[in-house]
């Protein structure tokens, strides 16, 4: 203990008598004191202004050691009839003690109700109830922000309220939250579904999946790619489309991705160009030699080395070659 005390520096107490109680624990917090307990006293006095202090001004005493205050208060005695204020012969009013027992008990609660109004400003409002004041306009604030970037988000809640649901208050809210502004383009959908042939009918439609309606569809492209966007962005990304778009609506999210030779197109089509049933192997183009039906360059050929080639009149020639038959 006695060590502790010979590392604590020594400070002189400032003075603080005639200033607001505001201000001076401010100054008492400078000098590296503290606020032990703040009394009142009947005066005449503005409010809350300090009429005393203990210890003195100018004594020296350790860094961190309690300062008591007392500051002018009416008192609830000014409320009550003029009998209720005289005092005894020694000089004592019981009833203006009591007040003041009431007083003290109850001057914190008066002091938020006094500046109550401060809650719902969001600039004057202190920091553990921006969240609950944001709630009021279904506004939300990320954490990371730093605290004058919620302020002044939130003193412009209902601004942004009332274009909710738009293609602007999209815009907007993605660029507030993740910094990039995307692009956002209506009544488009980057796919056509699963598509059996051009013009068949399987039942009575060739999309197998479920026609989309483009009136109420919209792709959002973010301009960046994927491979730079983690996992925790791209689940804040949908949830802020998914609280800013119209209910009825469907949306695509895609990411900005490096021009190469691949085109978006069908994902799977059948009948188009393609065959199925036909085989395993690869159907080559059919050449025409200009001495009757076409042949085949890819399976008909190999076909006709392995069982010999044959004369007009239909010998065999045993796979020679017809000059050597001549």
């Amino acid at each position: 203990m006695v060590a502790e005390l010979h590392n604590r520096q020594v400070v002189r107490v400032p003075e603080l008598v005639g200033l607001p109680l505001k201000k001076a624990q401010a100054v008492i917090e400078n000098a590296g004191l503290a606020v032990d307990a703040v009394l009142f006293r009947e005066s005449y006095e503005e409010r809350d202004t300090v009429l005393d202090q203990k210890p003195a001004r100018g004594q020296m005493i350790y860094e961190g050691s309690p300062v008591t205050l007392w500051v002018a208060r009416r008192g609830y005695m000014e409320h009550l009839p003029a009998i209720y204020r005289r005092s005894d012969a020694v000089g004592r009013n019981v009833v203006r003690d009591i007040c003041f027992l009431f007083e003290h008990m109850f001057g914190s609660i008066e002091e938020v109700l006094e500046r109550g109004h401060q809650y719902y400003d969001p600039h004057e409002c202190p920091p553990e109830f921006l969240e609950w004041l944001a709630s009021w306009t279904a506004m939300v604030l990320d954490m990371d922000w730093p605290e004058s970037k919620q302020r002044a988000i939130l003193k412009r809640a209902v601004d942004l309220y009332r274009i909710r649901g738009t293609k602007r208050g999209m815009i907007l809210f993605l660029h507030l939250f993740t910094g990039h502004e995307p692009r956002v383009a209506e009544n488009e959908w980057p796919f056509k579904g699963f598509r059996v042939g051009s013009e068949a009918r399987i039942a009575l439609d060739s999309v197998v999946l479920p026609p989309v309606d483009r009136a109420h569809c919209f792709v959002v492209t973010m301009p960046v790619r994927f491979q730079d966007t983690t996992p925790e962005t791209i689940i804040r990304i949908h949830r802020i489309i998914q609280m800013e778009k119209p209910a009825h609506t469907q949306y695509c999210l895609r990411f900005e991705s490096d021009e190469g030779d691949a085109e978006l197109r069908e994902f799977f089509a059948i009948g188009l160009r393609s065959g199925i049933g036909i085989g395993a192997e690869v159907v080559k183009a059919i050449e025409d030699t200009g001495e009757g039906a076409p042949t085949s360059a890819g399976t008909d050929s190999a076909a006709a080395g392995d069982s010999g080639a044959r004369t007009d009149d239909g010998r065999d020639t045993g796979g020679r070659d017809s000059g050597d038959a001549t």
